[in-house]
């Protein structure tokens, strides 16, 4: 099961600021996995790993890079994940 996304929703918070939000799942050790969105900068991402209980303690590092309004984050997951949900805060 390499990364993927789905029930991704955008929503204006005002201006040109928009949250993204979503679930997400990826197998450890996979190569990373990327995420387009429209924007000039991401202000936050936030990618949590959940269990059935709730959040796993591991943390899932994200590296944005983009040019013309499109910013990609690449996902770095060190975890199998089978369902993540992600919150990103971006302009």
């Amino acid at each position: 099961m390499s990364f993927a996304t789905n029930n991704v929703k955008s929503v204006s918070l005002g201006g040109a600021v928009k949250l993204t939000v979503g679930d997400w799942s990826g197998v450890a050790g996979d190569v990373p996995g990327t995420l387009q969105i429209g924007a000039g900068k991401v202000y936050q991402a936030n990618f949590l790993t959940m269990l059935a209980s709730g959040p796993a303690p591991v943390d899932v590092l994200v590296s944005p890079s983009g040019t013309a309004g499109i910013v990609t984050l690449t996902v770095y997951n060190q975890a199998t994940v089978t369902a993540g949900q992600f919150s990103i805060i971006s302009a």
